[in-house]
């Protein structure tokens, strides 16, 4: 599975998409409003249409690779 970086600029748009996302999967939360879901959650925010910014892809790992560079 795909795992996506994505930045949901505005508030309203967070405050209602994470709770919905992070009933159906993990999520990773990093500063700046950044966040690692996995690939289906971007269908979901569609879906709600939230607008997002695509950073970047990566595999399962890809969650645990960008937390541990934050903390450097």
């Amino acid at each position: 599975m795909q795992m996506v970086k994505i930045q949901i600029p505005e508030r309203d748009d967070r405050v209602k998409s994470l709770v919905e996302m992070a009933r159906r999967g993990r999520i990773v939360c990093l500063r700046d409003d950044i966040f690692i879901v996995p690939e289906p959650a971007l269908n979901l925010l569609q879906s709600f249409g939230v607008h997002y910014k695509e950073l970047g892809r990566g595999g399962i790992d890809y969650g645990e690779k960008a937390l541990r560079n934050s903390l450097v």
